[in-house]
């Protein structure tokens, strides 16, 4: 498989190569997040660093009284600020999900089954002062196909949990082919992405990108569009798109929402009802994508039931296999 292919497992939310093409190496480098995080700017790295939330203060023990505190007259100030932007609230109630969910599909290449990809929601951590669900995804190859080639990936995604946008997306690639160490920020204040990415391959090479560019507020990448289709209201007229901004390899895309109809498949272990959409993804305008359809279960908790997406050579589907 090329890498134009791979990228199409998941192109109905615009999601990164997972799979890559075929051949052995046990001499790739490896990377960690120190790599990277090393060569970014000191303010950067602390307005992007994942944290824990901090534990409520504690109230003052019964008995004690507070230190009074002595008013300071402020001055006067002749700097004009500018108003930051007002971040959207758009956390529905209830949400589709909650932390702890996971949920296990089936990657099939032609039918076969090649590969299971696991989605977890972490517990939440802090990004920017702001709380972020963790969701991470994780595909690794069934041993047979690891005769012909391994996949081993971790993608990282820390999306805010009341505004549903990304701040923060890592990837981590062990493969056959290649060993990859991605990471993007997502800087609304000033609508930039900041996108660096090291590749070791087998035939390629060792290479490295660092780049901003310029992108859209209130972004997803890859792995939270997943949850956002979850989070909002779909439409249910074929005759009316849905569209929202997606950032792949640091780069503005749009990802379009179509209603197609309703039907009743076997997912997750049981039949279920679904929504069917024919979702297309846009660069500067222009169609680069729309042979992907998607599941939505039409209950309360929104799943992903089912993905199916042409390539250049036969089709890729994503089933639910489990919910754990």
């Amino acid at each position: 498989m090329t890498s134009s292919n791979s990228r199409s497992i998941f192109a109905a939310f615009g999601i990164m190569a997972l799979l890559q093409a075929c051949a052995t190496s046990n001499n790739l480098r490896k990377f960690d997040e120190g790599d990277i995080g090393r060569e970014m700017s000191e303010d950067i790295a602390k307005k992007f660093e994942v944290k824990e939330i901090p534990s409520a203060t504690p109230a003052p023990a019964l008995g004690t009284v507070a230190a009074p505190q002595k008013k300071v007259k402020k001055k006067k100030s002749s700097v004009v600020t500018i108003a930051p932007k007002v971040i959207p609230s758009r956390r529905p109630d209830p949400m589709p999900f909650q932390v702890g969910e996971k949920l296990k599909y089936d990657v099939r290449y032609v039918g076969v089954t090649a590969a299971h990809l696991e989605l977890s929601v972490l517990p939440e951590k802090q990004v920017s002062d702001r709380n972020v669900f963790q969701i991470q995804a994780k595909i690794k190859t069934v041993p047979f196909f690891e005769l012909v080639y391994r996949v081993d990936d971790t993608v990282n995604s820390y999306w805010d949990a009341d505004g549903l946008f990304s701040h923060r997306y890592t990837m981590d690639l062990d493969e056959s082919k290649q060993s990859r160490k991605l990471i993007e920020l997502y800087d609304y204040e000033k609508n930039n992405s900041f996108f660096w990415n090291r590749i070791d391959h087998v035939e390629k090479g060792f290479h490295e990108q660092k780049e901003t560019y310029e992108i859209k507020p209130w972004s997803q990448d890859p792995l939270s569009s997943i949850y956002f289709m979850r989070s909002v209201k779909l439409p249910s007229d074929p005759n009316t798109e849905f569209r929202f901004p997606v950032i792949l390899d640091g780069k503005p895309w749009e990802t379009s929402v179509h209603f197609l109809k309703s039907e009743r498949i076997y997912a997750g272990g049981k039949d279920r009802d679904a929504l069917v959409y024919r979702i297309e993804n846009y660069q500067n305008g222009e169609l680069k994508n729309r042979d992907n359809t998607i599941w939505i279960s039409n209950d309360e908790h929104h799943y992903v039931l089912r993905i199916e997406t042409k390539v250049k050579v036969g089709s890729f589907a994503v089933a639910l296999d489990k919910v754990l």
